[in-house]
C-alpha cells in the first residue's frame, strides 16, 4: 500500500470528523454511522471485551480523541489546525469548570454534547460522574490547554487530591468525583493502579512548572514516594498495594507493564521538574531505573514469544500472558507494552528494551492480522490494536533503519483498510458497522500517518506514548 492511499483515507476521516463536530461546537461525537458521520443516537451493542460504563455515547471524550488531534497539528494543513484548536479551546474554556476541578474525560465520564454537561457512563441511573485518566496526558495537549485557559490547569491539579481515600493513612484510588467535593471511602480493593500515580506526577509536574506553587509540590513528592516501599525485592509492583484473598486476579500480583509504565511517566516527569527541583528529579530518575528493572526481572520468554502480563509476588510464577491480537478490558494486547518499552528506550537506550518490543514485532510478523476471521467470521478486533501495531513498527524502522519493519507496515496498512476502511470513517473494531472513539481508531489514524511519512523519509509526527 502506497503513502499516498493512506494519506487519502486519512484526510476523507478529519474532513468527516470535522464536519461531525459542527453541531457541536467542534467536539467530536463518540459513536458515529462511519458513512454520514452523524451522531448515532442509539448506542449499538457493545463488542466482547467492552464494558458499557466505559463507552460515551451522545458525548465527546478528549482523552479518546487525542491521538487523532495529533495526527490533524501535525499534517499543518491550516484548516486541520483550526478545527483542533476551535475543539481544544472550546473544552478548556466551557467543559472543565467542575466542582473539583477534574475534567470529564477518561475512562468513564465525557462531555454531553446534547446536553452540555458533564456525563458519565459508569452510574446511569443519576450516580455521581465519575474520573478515572484512562491514559497519560501528553506534554502537548497540556500545553495546548494551558495556552487556551491556564486556570482549569492548575484547577485539575487542585482536582487531583479528590484520588484520595477517606482513612488512616495516605492510599489513592483511580476513581474520584467530579462534582462532588468529597474524596470517596475506601472499599474492600484499593484500585492503586502504579500507572495511575505516574498519570498523576505528570500532570501535576507540568502545573507545577507553569506556577511553583508549595501545595503542588507537595502532591508530586507525596506520590512520587507512594509505590517505592510497595515493590518487591526485583522492583516489581502489584497491580494493586491492596486485594482481598478473593480477587484471585489482583491478591498478590505484579503487574510488570504497569510497573514500567510508572517508570516512564517518572522519566518524563523529572524533565519537567528538573529546573525546579534537582534533587526530586535525580529521585525519581532513580525510582524509575528501579521499575524499568522490574519490568525486564519478569519471567518473560521472548524467543518462545511469552509475555508476561502478570505474575505472582515472590515466586514470579505467570498468572497471565499478553495476547497478540484481540484485547480486552484489563488485558490488553503484546503491542501497547512494546511500544512503551519504545518509549523507555527512547529515553533511557537500555538494549533489553529493544530488545523486548524487538520480539514483539516479530510476534506480529509470525502472527499477522486475521483478515479472513474478521471478514468472513466478523472477529472483532478493536481498532486500537492494529494501530499499536503499526505504531511499533514505525518505530522500530526510525530506530534501527530496518526497512523489514516498514515493508511490514506497509503490509499491515493494507489488510487494515480492507478491515476497518469500508466507508468515510474507520469501524471502531472490525466485524462492526459504526465508529467508535472508545475502541481506539485514533492510534489507528496516528499510525497509518506516522507510517506514511515515514515511507516518505520525512516524519513530522512525533510516537505517541499515551497508552501506558
Amino acid at each position: 500500500m502506497t503513502p499516498e492511499q493512506i494519506f487519502e483515507r486519512i484526510h476523507t476521516v478529519i474532513h468527516t470528523m470535522i464536519k461531525a463536530g459542527q453541531p457541536y461546537k467542534g467536539l467530536f461525537p463518540s459513536i458515529l454511522n462511519p458513512q454520514t458521520g452523524e451522531m448515532l443516537q442509539t448506542k449499538p451493542s457493545k463488542i466482547p471485551g467492552q464494558r458499557d460504563g466505559d463507552r460515551a455515547h451522545l458525548g465527546c471524550n478528549l482523552i479518546h480523541d487525542e491521538p487523532l488531534l495529533q495526527t490533524m497539528y501535525a499534517l499543518e494543513e491550516p484548516r486541520y489546525t483550526e478545527a483542533a484548536d476551535q475543539y481544544l479551546s472550546h473544552f478548556a474554556h466551557n467543559c472543565t469548570n467542575t466542582a473539583t476541578g477534574l475534567f470529564p474525560w477518561g475512562e468513564h465520564s465525557f462531555w454531553h454534547l446534547v446536553e452540555e454537561r458533564v456525563g458519565c457512563s459508569r452510574n446511569l441511573q443519576g450516580g455521581s460522574a465519575i474520573h478515572d485518566h484512562l491514559r497519560l496526558v501528553p506534554l502537548w495537549l497540556w500545553e495546548k490547554l494551558n495556552r487556551f485557559n491556564p486556570g482549569c490547569v492548575q484547577s485539575f491539579a487542585d482536582g487531583l487530591d479528590y484520588h484520595w481515600t477517606q482513612g488512616e493513612g495516605d492510599e489513592y484510588i483511580r476513581h474520584a468525583n467530579i462534582e462532588v467535593q468529597s474524596q470517596l471511602v475506601r472499599g474492600d480493593r484499593s484500585c492503586d493502579f502504579p500507572r495511575h500515580s505516574g498519570f498523576y506526577i505528570f500532570d501535576l509536574a507540568f502545573a507545577y512548572a507553569q506556577h511553583q506553587r508549595s501545595e503542588v509540590l507537595g502532591q508530586i513528592r507525596l506520590m512520587t514516594d507512594y509505590w517505592w516501599e510497595k515493590r518487591s525485592e526485583c522492583g516489581l509492583l502489584l497491580i494493586e498495594s491492596r486485594s482481598p484473598r478473593i480477587a484471585e486476579r489482583f491478591f498478590g500480583n505484579n503487574a510488570p507493564t504497569q510497573t514500567l509504565s510508572l517508570g516512564a511517566s517518572l522519566l518524563e516527569s523529572a524533565e519537567l521538574m528538573e529546573p525546579f527541583d534537582v534533587e526530586l528529579a535525580s529521585k525519581m530518575r532513580d525510582y524509575a531505573r528501579v521499575y524499568i528493572g522490574g519490568f525486564l526481572s519478569a519471567p518473560h520468554q521472548l524467543e518462545e514469544k511469552r509475555f508476561v502480563g502478570l505474575c505472582q509476588k515472590g515466586t514470579q510464577k505467570v498468572v497471565e500472558l499478553m495476547s497478540i491480537w484481540g484485547s480486552v478490558y484489563g488485558a490488553s494486547a503484546a503491542s501497547g507494552t512494546a511500544v512503551l518499552c519504545m518509549n523507555v528506550w527512547r529515553l533511557t537506550q537500555e538494549p533489553e528494551l529493544l530488545k523486548w518490543a524487538q520480539a514483539v514485532g516479530q510476534g506480529y510478523l509470525d502472527e499477522p492480522f486475521p483478515l479472513d476471521q474478521t471478514i468472513t467470521e466478523g472477529f472483532k478486533i478493536p481498532a486500537a490494536d492494529p494501530g499499536l501495531v503499526l505504531a511499533l513498527f514505525s518505530d522500530l524502522y526510525q530506530v534501527t533503519d530496518d526497512s523489514s519493519w516498514l515493508e511490514a507496515g506497509l503490509d499491515l496498512a493494507a489488510s487494515v483498510c480492507e478491515a476497518y476502511f469500508q466507508e468515510a470513517l474507520p469501524l471502531g473494531a472490525s466485524g462492526i458497522d459504526w465508529y467508535e472513539s472508545q475502541t481506539g481508531p485514533g492510534f489507528l489514524i496516528h499510525g497509518l500517518a506516522r507510517l506514511a511519512y515515514l515511507a516518505e523519509g520525512d516524519c513530522p509526527l512525533a510516537p505517541n506514548y499515551t497508552a501506558r
